[in-house]
């Protein structure tokens, strides 16, 4: 994990009408980048990417999503593309310029900005672009875990149009799109990002407070802060790590050993790969789809398929090596996902990857 040479900024947490205000350190911001990358299942960017934008990240608000009123307009915003790519190019801040070109469009100002997703990249985003554009960050997000496309989120279950997606990158150019369905939105969005160079700043997902509430999965932000920590504490303990990243998200033990084989390649501006550990395969697309034990399916999306290193470093699919030791953590998808049947927008990206069965929750 990348490291700071320095690091100060203050947080506002905002709880109904109290307010409390405390000093944001360099330990708290590793805690949140560490626990985001544990909860990203694979994805979301990696650990490395999202320091690259701590030091820019100064006084920012971070709002319960029930304290947000009904009449608010809220943006989501994030980095899209390839992890690896993302990793080897870094990042200018393309979220920024996407957000503005979002308020451009629509004649309108952001009032709270909200993570697409969980991870180790696209948790620190979010905080970056309030912190630029002054705005608060909701404590939530879309998913509970990272995904690999637009149109697999709770906002999209819960019937928020994913249009206007705006799209930037840091020389400038941008591109905006109109789609009633959040998987062509995709297809689009991801054809731009190629052009673009495999990675883009994005807004999208423009909705008001109450349907912020309606669709959101809440508290993420403060359990990635709390894994991390727990993480981080058992380390300096000389404590199992393993067993206190399983009790801070609880989540499921499915193997530990090493990475013994695995493939990688980037096609259509996503990285698919497949990654041996002892008797478990894990297939992905960005983030991690589902795992096999025995050629048996052991566990499909929208349950979570997380990577740590057996010395306290969670992992993304971008950083993982063979030979590394580490634990294959399940934890059970946000109870909407099932509700809805969030499988279904999942179902395709199976199907790409060789699945054509069903749903396979954690046990």
């Amino acid at each position: 994990m990348g490291k700071l040479n320095y690091y100060c900024s203050s947080i506002i947490l905002t709880k109904g009408d109290l307010i409390m205000k405390r000093n944001l350190k360099k330990q708290q911001v590793e805690d949140i980048i560490r626990g985001a990358t544990l909860l990203g299942a694979g994805g979301g960017g990696s650990a490395k990417s999202g320091y690259l934008m701590v030091e820019e990240i100064k006084n920012v608000v971070v709002i319960d999503p029930t304290d947000v009123s009904d009449g608010s307009m809220v943006f989501v915003v994030a980095g899209m593309g390839s992890p690896v790519v993302l990793l080897k190019e870094g990042w200018r801040g393309e979220e920024v310029l996407a957000l503005e070109k979002m308020e451009e469009i629509l004649r309108k100002k952001a009032d709270y900005i909200v993570p697409v997703e969980i991870g180790g990249f696209n948790s620190i985003t979010p905080l970056h672009a309030g912190a630029v554009k002054g705005l608060p960050v909701i404590d939530g997000d879309g998913a509970g875990r990272a995904i690999p496309e637009l149109e697999q989120t709770t906002y999209n279950l819960g019937g928020v149009p994913v249009e206007p997606i705006c799209l930037a990158d840091s020389k400038g150019n941008s591109g905006i799109l109109y789609s009633k369905d959040a998987k062509i939105g995709e297809d689009m969005a991801r054809a731009i990002t190629t052009v673009f160079g495999m990675t883009a700043g994005i807004a999208c997902y423009p909705m008001t407070g109450k349907q912020l509430k309606e669709t959101v999965v809440p508290g993420t932000l403060s359990t990635a802060e709390a894994a991390g920590k727990a993480i981080r504490e058992a380390k300096e303990a000389g404590e199992d790590v393993v067993e206190a990243a399983l009790k801070a998200i609880d989540g499921v033990l499915l193997t530990k050993g090493k990475v013994a084989k695995m493939t990688k390649e980037v096609k259509s501006g996503f990285d698919y790969g497949r990654i041996y550990v002892g008797d478990v395969i894990v297939d992905y697309k960005n983030e991690n789809m589902m795992a096999w034990e025995n050629n048996q399916p052991l566990v499909t999306v929208p349950d979570s398929i997380c990577w740590l290193r057996l010395d306290g470093e969670p992992l993304t699919n971008a950083d993982i090596e063979e030979g590394m030791e580490v634990a294959v953590i399940g934890k059970k998808a946000y109870p909407k996902w099932i509700e809805l049947n969030g499988f279904k927008l999942f179902k395709h990206v199976l199907e790409s990857i060789g699945y054509t069965g069903g749903y396979v929750p954690l046990k």
